[in-house]
């Protein structure tokens, strides 16, 4: 995992053993999916690598698919929260800068969750997850907009993202980091002119 992750509480409010237990899991299917097929991890072989028993796994998610689901939708709200935290007054719509450099810093994964059956899942899950944080920061710096507007600007900006991000990990993960963002700050900018 990148340091990103490291610098965040996964779940506010969780007490410290599920956050301990979500982190372990998610350590252990970086660990295990970089090596090989995302959907050949069986749970068993997660809450070995991890260090936690089965129906510690089962109290937390309904299954494989339901913990990479919500693990992904995890990470992107605590990485809005601690870069929120960090930078109050940033002007990103998105913390698309540090989920940039967290993918980037997990490519042999990336490489086997695009081909895995659940990442399209998991890509629409994060695109409405990152509809409510857009919607949300576009309240906090458009304050002028009617409502409807910020909810459209929104749906713009996470749908952009969201392509933007499957296009590059789909891709290989050719482009740097930088370059993905200054491609989504142009987005960005975009709709904001013609919002």
């Amino acid at each position: 995992m990148s340091d990103t992750a490291d610098r965040y509480e996964v779940l506010p409010g969780a007490d410290a053993r599920a956050q301990r237990t979500r982190r372990l899991l998610a350590e252990a299917l970086m660990n295990l999916g970089a090596d090989g097929d995302v959907d050949a991890i069986a749970v068993g072989a997660l809450v070995n690598e991890a260090g936690v028993s089965r129906s510690t796994f089962y109290q937390h998610f309904a299954s494989k698919d339901d913990f990479l689901v919500r693990s992904w939708l995890d990470l992107l709200t605590a990485t809005e929260r601690a870069y929120a935290a960090r930078y109050p007054e940033r002007p990103d719509i998105l913390p698309s800068r540090p989920l940039f450099h967290h993918v980037a810093g997990a490519t042999d994964f990336v490489r086997s969750l695009v081909r895995s059956e659940v990442f399209h899942r998991q890509m629409a899950a994060g695109e409405a997850k990152l509809r409510e944080i857009a919607e949300a920061n576009l309240k906090r710096r458009m304050l002028h907009w009617p409502r409807e507007r910020q909810r459209e600007a929104a749906v713009f900006i996470a749908a952009g993202f969201v392509g933007m991000l499957r296009w590059w990990m789909e891709g290989g993960l050719k482009q740097s980091p930088e370059k993905m963002q200054a491609a989504f700050e142009r987005l960005v900018q975009g709709v904001l002119e013609e919002a």
